[in-house]
């Protein structure tokens, strides 16, 4: 019996530099067979395509760019309740802004100067929910204060999108809430204690909490979880 061919992912492609756009497409077809690229080198053009067609898989799309940039880009996605997940390629020296492409809607940062095997693992962790960030820029996120001080109250969460906090994070949410160990929610999921330890404190920060009963309370209070 013939085994069925793998089914087909379409993935966007958006950059006003045609070189490297041609060589981004090379690259991923490389990746994986089933990946069918279609290129856009105007993002005006990639936004009505993609409000038209509504079938893309994946969306890779620069930061920089003179006619869009890529938050305008993710804020047209967003008026037009476009739900595909979309990477931002980032070739900039600077820390990019993180937070804001996150809240936007987008599901992580890939750096133009990423080799292959991180392009793949961008996608593949794209593709099952979560979201992809380099280890610099984790750390950066995990670094940078969130801890109310003595005293004080919990700050008030930033505006949540339904984007930014994806199935696999909203399934820490609720072992969380259950009230299950680091440990023991690794183990149920099957995903690594480190790989739940960031999911947490992506978590916490998103939900301007520092703790988890405030983090079940705050995620209870926006309907993220019952």
């Amino acid at each position: 019996m013939t085994k069925p061919a793998a089914p087909t992912l379409r993935i966007a492609l958006i950059d006003d530099h045609h070189m490297f756009l041609d060589g981004l497409r090379e690259v991923i077809r490389s990746l994986d067979e089933r990946y069918d690229c279609t290129c856009f080198a105007s993002p005006r053009e990639a936004v009505r395509r993609i409000e038209a067609d509504n079938n893309f898989d994946l969306i890779f799309c620069d930061l920089v760019m003179e006619e869009m940039n890529g938050v305008a880009f993710l804020q047209a996605l967003k008026a037009r309740h476009v739900r595909t997940p979309v990477l931002i390629l980032s070739g900039i020296d600077t820390m990019p802004p993180v937070e804001t492409v996150l809240n936007l809607g987008a599901r992580g940062f890939v750096s133009k100067s990423a080799p292959s095997l991180v392009l793949r693992k961008a996608i593949d962790t794209v593709l099952e929910g979560e979201i992809f960030l380099s280890d610099e820029m984790w750390s950066i996120i995990d670094t940078r204060p969130r801890a109310p001080a003595q005293g004080v109250s919990e700050p008030s969460a930033p505006a949540i999108s339904d984007h930014l906090i994806g199935p696999r994070q909203l399934e820490v949410l609720e072992l969380i809430a259950e009230g299950y160990s680091n440990k023991r929610i690794s183990d149920v999921l099957n995903i690594s204690e480190n790989t739940v330890k960031t999911h947490i404190q992506f978590i916490f920060r998103q939900l301007g909490v520092s703790r988890r009963t405030a983090c079940v309370n705050k995620a209870r209070s926006l309907g993220l979880i019952n």
